[in-house]
């Protein structure tokens, strides 16, 4: 993400943000914060959901059947925050995936990632696997600074990490690239005041 929109996204975004019940370490919830749908609210990102080089591997990752673009949100990890289970995007899906993936979802970090503050767990290679993961399995931690984006394809088990400190939230903006190939209904809101850019690869459904 470049310097000027990180900044403009790290300073913006808490007013977008809505509370939620998430889950706290040790038992019991704690007020989590997120915000799904971002393209009516802010047009700041447009730019970087057609940034050529992301645009270039969707081509690769989705052919033959092409892709579209899927959304976007944001979501806060905030301090004391259990992990989410593991899990894999691609279950929202009810066709049987192909072996391309069914979506991919780009993370850019708004804050350091790290492993006190809740870095994305990723269990490497197991977008191959048939079978569901274990809870306790072993992982890595997706540790980068602001500005920085993590590629997931949609069958790779992951988790938001426990955010153990007592001050710092964990943001990241997330949005998605799907294939053509699996209906998925979405919103038309906004799309004619999209860039042309955007514009074609917006999924309609």
């Amino acid at each position: 993400m470049p310097r000027e929109m990180l900044e403009r996204a790290r300073q913006e975004c808490n007013s977008w943000l809505i509370d939620y019940d998430a889950r706290k370490i040790g038992g019991g919830k704690i007020r989590g914060r997120y915000r799904k749908g971002l393209l009516p609210i802010t047009r700041m990102f447009d730019e970087l959901f057609v940034d050529p080089l992301l645009l270039e591997t969707m081509e690769d990752a989705f052919a033959p059947h092409g892709f579209c673009f899927g959304g976007c949100s944001i979501k806060a990890v905030v301090p004391g925050e259990d992990a989410r289970p593991m899990h894999l995007d691609d279950i929202i899906f009810s066709e049987p995936r192909p072996t391309s993936p069914c979506i991919i979802n780009v993370l850019v970090a708004l804050d350091d990632f790290s492993e006190e503050t809740g870095a994305t767990h990723i269990v490497p290679g197991s977008h191959q696997w048939e079978r569901p993961v274990e809870q306790d399995i072993d992982y890595i931690s997706a540790e980068m600074k602001a500005g920085s984006a993590l590629l997931l394809h949609g069958a790779v088990w992951h988790q938001n990490g426990r955010n153990k400190t007592s001050d710092e939230e964990r943001r990241a903006l997330s949005f998605a690239y799907r294939t053509r190939q699996v209906h998925w209904d979405s919103s038309r809101e906004v799309i004619d005041e999209l860039p042309t850019k955007l514009k074609d690869i917006y999924c309609s459904g």
